[in-house]
């Protein structure tokens, strides 16, 4: 009796179907993985190419916002913020002349009053001035993106709010406008919610860091808006957002005294560089106005 022929089968047997899936799961893998990377340093690149160009906007000596202000009585660079560039310059919770001119004006940290002594009349902080080749002709950067948040406020669903992640630093014993103090769910330092803001690829705007004065006490004698602003620097919290470089104080609980160390002062120049080590930088994206990115010692 002959046997019963067994056809051929071109199907895949389940081991072989397990097989092929994992390879396509590893090849998958291994492609959104390499996506992801050059996403990232595409993020990375367009937040290095952000900087300089804020950095020529304030800095540049043929169109730059310091050419055009500096040589108005009054004006200060100790509380600069990058809406400097986008709004008039140093009117603290004022943008528009008739406001302005409605309920006074601040320069540096003069008190609410119509005619701060020794300071240009408003309009200089407003307008351009032909004749005397001063004044305010930007905006210096087109793109407004975003406006600079709120302490509380989240990215998205689930992130830690801005004042976690490092926007609203603590400010003990400061002498800065009441506005800035006005507390946690006020403004910044780095800006006032609500006013215009660039945001760096991962959502969160770009700060400008100028060193307070007790950074450089022991230093020199006179600490000067100048010395401050030397080692300024733009800054993006890079890709986890996180805004780690130091310029202030860092814990509230601290007393002043103990808050402003010697090493802390030197990182809140430095903007966390000491030597070849930058790890207190954390992943932010850096970049000094005035100065190359080096250890105070190797100037």
């Amino acid at each position: 009796m002959r046997g019963k022929v067994r056809q051929a089968s071109n199907a895949f047997t389940l081991v072989e179907l397990v097989a092929v899936v994992a390879i396509l799961s590893i090849i998958a893998v291994l492609v959104v993985s390499r996506v992801q990377s050059v996403v990232e340093k595409a993020k990375i690149s367009a937040a290095e190419r952000d900087l300089v160009t804020l950095r020529d906007a304030f800095i540049s000596l043929d169109s730059g916002y310091l050419c055009d202000m500096r040589g108005i009585p009054g004006f200060s660079l100790g509380y600069l913020r990058i809406a400097n560039l986008m709004t008039p310059t140093n009117l603290f919770g004022a943008l528009d002349t008739e406001e302005i001119y409605k309920a006074g004006f601040r320069v540096d940290d003069e008190l609410r009053v119509e005619n701060p002594v020794g300071s240009a009349d408003a309009r200089k902080f407003l307008e351009w001035d032909n004749e005397a080749q001063r004044g305010w002709r930007g905006p210096y950067i087109r793109a407004w993106l975003s406006d600079f948040p709120v302490a509380s406020a989240v990215r998205y669903k689930g992130d830690s709010t801005f004042a976690a992640r490092g926007f609203f630093p603590p400010l003990n014993g400061l002498r800065l406008p009441d506005e800035i103090l006005s507390g946690s769910g006020g403004c910044s330092v780095y800006g006032f919610p609500g006013e215009p803001a660039l945001a760096d690829p991962w959502g969160n705007p770009y700060v400008l860091q100028i060193p307070p004065a007790q950074a450089f006490e022991g230093r020199s004698a006179d600490v000067s808006d100048e010395m401050r602003f030397n080692y300024s620097r733009v800054v993006s919290a890079g890709p986890d957002g996180i805004l780690s470089t130091p310029c202030f104080a860092l814990n509230l609980t601290n007393k002043w005294e103990s808050a402003w160390s010697d090493s802390f002062k030197r990182l809140s120049r430095q903007a966390g560089r000491e030597g070849a080590d930058i790890s207190a930088r954390g992943d932010d994206i850096v970049l000094f106005l005035r100065r190359n990115d080096t250890d105070e010692g190797e100037e």
